[in-house]
């Protein structure tokens, strides 16, 4: 290779090197000029994501397994499992993740604005009415994306007011303001659970009508601060920097602390609080450095709000109506793992409506019978055991949905009279000799328990007969 050669090449590479310290200084920085742009790409290169000055946090496109799709997001940076905080819920996609080649790029008059392949725009931030353009992006060490104007410090827009299911510190949530749950673990649809700050001050979690999701459509709550004093009532939810989470009343000094415990220093850990799919709010900690804790130095569990949601039924329903289900689908059973999160398993003869979603309802594997004229359960008691049988689920209970009860019933007369009574799905005994008829499907609230003292006995159609 000739002396010009070499130092053509050597010129290529000092350039090369200068643009590399030219966009790594601007993302060590924090700070975004308005045109820059980031795009998904199964390459990941370099240039896909913006990192806050500490390398704690990073905003940009993640893939998403096993969905073919990514989303934009802001996550933990220095941890194995770069756990997510904060994602732009697009209106146009199933799962709110886009395609390869889609591209964000902030803009002076709209923020950030994401696009897909096509130029079809997906999602944007959304800016105050006024007459002001933004400037720059900032995305800060405490894992916030900032819109800031030429003029001012204030944020025209940020992550932190705008949070989907994630709760970072120094994070606050105003009164009407909430969090979401996710549809799935991977699916960043907003899903049917809700962390709200109420008019009246109460910071409740909510559970809505899994079809519409609509604010209006809320079922029931199944935690209350009960901080609605009308007198002093809750004004705001508050993370602070050191991990404690409380409701700031009108008075600015009363507080109620959500805390179960006092957190772990936030200097060696970090904290995030997040509404589950599965509707769990939790508080976990993460060491900032390997060997702080005894643990896979993962992320640990500080506390769960409910601590048992198979065993939480309901709050005040709409009307005195029982609406709605919680973590487990109709017809799907409750089990609480050790981590606070539940497990759904389908009763026996029963499968689920998704088999995708183990979350979801589980529909029967047989025809359900009807009361149809002339359907006189007495006379045909003996013709009706040919034909039906009984699933048994030891140790599981079914809480919701009785219309019948008996006391001082043995397994076999609890079977019975369920046999003879074409209304009757499923028949539940307690320890204590009392059996529970169960309205015909779909059945909800179904709770499995190693201490539980009731056993459930599902009337099914015999294999190879029909109703």
């Amino acid at each position: 290779m000739g002396v010009v050669s070499c130092w053509i090449l050597h010129l290529v590479l000092v350039l090369q090197l200068q643009v590399l310290v030219v966009l790594s200084k601007n993302i060590i920085s924090g700070t975004v000029p308005v045109g820059e742009s980031l795009t998904a790409s199964e390459s990941q290169q370099f240039s896909s994501s913006w990192l806050s000055p500490s390398g704690d946090f990073t905003f940009g496109f993640r893939k998403i397994k096993p969905n073919n799709g990514f989303t934009l997001s802001i996550w933990f940076d220095n941890i194995p499992d770069k756990t997510i905080v904060w994602h732009a819920q697009t209106v146009n996609t199933t799962t709110s993740l886009v395609p390869d080649g889609s591209k964000v790029t902030l803009t002076a008059d709209h923020g950030l604005v994401l696009t897909d392949p096509g130029g079809q725009q997906l999602w944007s931030s959304s800016l105050p009415q006024i007459r002001s353009s933004v400037s720059r992006g900032l995305i800060t060490d405490g894992g916030n994306f900032r819109l800031l104007s030429e003029h001012s410090d204030v944020a025209l827009w940020s992550s932190f007011a705008n949070p989907t299911d994630t709760l970072l510190p120094t994070q606050s949530i105003e009164v009407r303001g909430n969090l979401s749950s996710r549809r799935k673990e991977t699916s960043f649809q907003k899903g049917r659970f809700r962390l709200r700050l109420g008019d009246d001050g109460d910071l409740q979690l909510l559970t809505l009508n899994s079809e519409t999701l609509a604010e209006t459509d809320v079922y029931f709550s199944y935690y209350s601060s009960n901080t609605n004093d009308p007198h002093n009532p809750g004004n705001r939810l508050v993370f602070n920097e050191t991990g404690y989470m409380y409701v700031v009343m009108r008075d600015n000094r009363t507080r109620f602390y959500v805390n179960k415990k006092d957190p772990v220093p936030s200097k060696d850990f970090y904290h995030r609080a997040v509404l589950h799919f599965d509707g769990v709010f939790s508080q976990y900690y993460h060491p900032k450095r390997q060997g702080l804790n005894n643990s896979n130095n993962g992320w640990s569990l500080a506390w769960s709000e409910p601590e048992n949601i198979c065993a939480k039924r309901f709050g005040p329903y709409l009307d005195g109506n029982e609406l709605g289900n919680l973590a487990c689908g109709f017809n799907n059973i409750c089990i609480l793992r050790d981590n606070h999160r539940p497990k759904c398993e389908c009763p026996e003869r029963f499968l689920l409506v998704d088999p995708n979603d183990e979350y979801g309802d589980c529909k029967p594997d047989f025809e359900m019978e009807t009361c149809g004229p002339g359907n006189n359960r007495t006379e045909t008691a003996n013709q009706d055991a040919n034909l039906y049988e009984f699933v048994t689920l030891r140790m599981t209970n079914w809480p919701s949905g009785d219309y019948k009860r008996y006391s001082n019933y043995d397994e076999g007369r609890c079977k019975a009279t369920c046999l003879n009574d074409c209304f009757c799905g499923a028949v539940v005994l307690g320890r204590d000799r009392f059996c529970w008829k169960k309205k015909k499907f779909p059945l909800s609230y179904g709770i499995r328990d190693t201490n539980g003292d009731s056993n459930t006995f599902v009337k099914v159609l015999k294999l190879g007969s029909r109703s």
